[in-house]
C-alpha cells in the first residue's frame, strides 16, 4: 500500500518525466501548459421562451477551484509536491435599429453591434430576458452578478415571437463569437438580430488580506538566489472572473499543505498569486490563478503568450494579489 500512496502524491509533471516524456517548464505557457484541463466550450443563453438562467453558483466554482488548487495530481499541480465546423460570419445590420440607438450603460464601453448572433463562449454565467431592448437593464444584472465581465444584448425571433435576452459572461468576447445564428425549430426558422456586446471598464476588485498591482502579462516566476526553493505552487482554472476565488484557493492550498508537512517538518504557504485571462485567437478562453511561495512584481510579468497549432493566446487583464500577512521565511513554514 506504501508504493500506492507514494505514487499518488507524484504530480502530472513528475509522471512525464518518469515516463520520458517532454513537458514544459512549470510557467512557460506553451500548447502543453494546460494539458489535462477539460477543453471549455462555448456556450450562450438557450433559445426558447425561458425568461431566466439559472443563479450562478458561486460556491460550486469556488469548490472547483479548491479541489483543483489542492490536488497533487491534476493539472497545474504545485510541481514541488507533485463538433468543431468552421463558425458562421454574423452579418452587420446596415440600417438603424434599436442596437444603433441604445446607449452604452455607464461603466461600460461597446465592443461590437448589430449583428445577427448571438455570443457563445466558454465563460458564459447565465441569462435574463428584459421586457424592453435596453442596455442598462443587462447591465444592472451583470452588476448584481460576482465576475461578471460582459454581456450581450440581442432580439431573439421565434415562434411565440420576439424575446429581448441578455446573456452574460466572465470574460469580454468580440463579434466573432456571436455564433449562435439560430436554427429550425419544427417548421420554424428562429433567428436573431440587434446583438450587441458590452464590456466592464470597471479594474478587478480588491480582494481582503491581499494587495493588488496591475501586471503586463502572467508572472513567469523565479528562484531568486541559488538554493532557494522553487517559488512556483501551480495554477488552477476557474469558472468565474473574480479574483477572491483565487484567493480562496490560495488559502486552502497552504491549508491543505500544513496538514501534509514534508519529512523535514515544513509546508509550502501560498503569498501571491497571479490572476490573468487567456485569450485564444481574440477570444476569452480560460481564467487563471497561478500560486507562489512569495511576491514578484511587474518585472516578472514576462508571459505574454504563445502559439499552437495555428491558434494564438495572449495574456490580459493580469494583476498580481500580495498576501498582506507573509507567512514563513520564503513561503516556507517550520512546523
Amino acid at each position: 500500500m506504501k508504493g500506492v500512496a507514494i505514487f499518488t502524491i507524484v504530480s502530472l509533471l513528475q509522471v512525464r518525466a518518469i515516463l520520458g516524456i517532454p513537458a514544459a517548464l512549470p510557467q512557460d505557457l506553451t500548447g502543453d501548459f494546460f494539458d489535462g484541463l477539460p477543453e471549455p466550450q462555448p456556450t450562450g443563453a438557450p433559445l426558447g421562451t425561458e425568461t431566466n438562467g439559472p443563479p450562478v453558483d458561486i460556491s460550486a466554482i469556488i469548490d472547483a477551484a479548491v479541489a483543483q488548487a489542492t490536488a497533487v495530481d491534476a493539472p497545474g499541480a504545485d510541481p514541488a509536491l507533485t463538433d468543431n465546423s468552421e463558425p458562421t460570419e454574423p452579418e452587420k445590420m446596415r440600417k438603424r435599429s434599436p442596437s444603433s440607438d441604445a446607449i452604452t450603460p455607464s461603466g461600460y464601453y461597446l465592443v461590437f453591434s448589430g449583428l445577427n448572433g448571438a455570443t457563445q463562449a466558454p465563460s458564459y454565467l447565465t441569462f435574463k430576458s428584459i421586457p424592453v431592448y435596453d442596455p442598462n437593464l443587462c447591465a444592472a444584472k451583470c452588476n448584481s452578478i460576482s465576475g461578471c465581465r460582459f454581456f450581450n444584448l440581442y432580439i431573439e425571433i421565434n415562434v411565440h415571437g420576439q424575446i429581448i435576452k441578455c446573456s452574460f459572461y466572465s470574460i469580454r468576447s468580440t463579434a466573432s463569437s456571436a455564433t449562435n445564428v439560430g436554427q429550425w425549430r419544427d417548421s420554424f426558422r428562429v433567428t436573431i438580430k440587434n446583438s450587441n456586446g458590452y464590456a466592464k471598464y470597471q479594474p478587478y476588485p480588491p480582494v481582503d488580506g491581499f494587495t493588488v498591482e496591475t501586471l503586463g502579462g502572467a508572472i513567469n516566476g523565479k528562484r531568486l538566489a541559488p538554493g532557494d526553493p522553487d517559488p512556483y505552487m501551480g495554477y488552477t482554472s476557474i469558472e468565474a472572473s473574480d479574483p477572491s476565488t483565487c484567493a480562496i484557493a490560495c488559502e486552502q492550498k497552504t491549508a491543505y499543505n500544513s496538514r501534509h508537512p514534508s519529512i523535514q517538518g515544513t509546508y509550502r504557504a501560498c503569498n501571491f498569486f497571479n490572476f490573468y485571462h487567456l485569450y485564444k485567437n481574440g477570444e476569452g478562453y480560460r481564467t487563471i490563478c497561478s500560486f507562489y511561495l512569495i511576491q514578484f512584481n511587474s518585472s516578472y510579468a514576462t508571459n505574454h503568450g504563445y502559439s499552437s497549432n495555428g491558434d494564438t493566446y495572449t495574456i490580459a487583464e493580469s494583476y498580481g494579489y500580495t498576501r498582506v500577512v507573509q507567512q514563513g521565511d520564503g513561503g516556507i513554514v517550520a512546523v
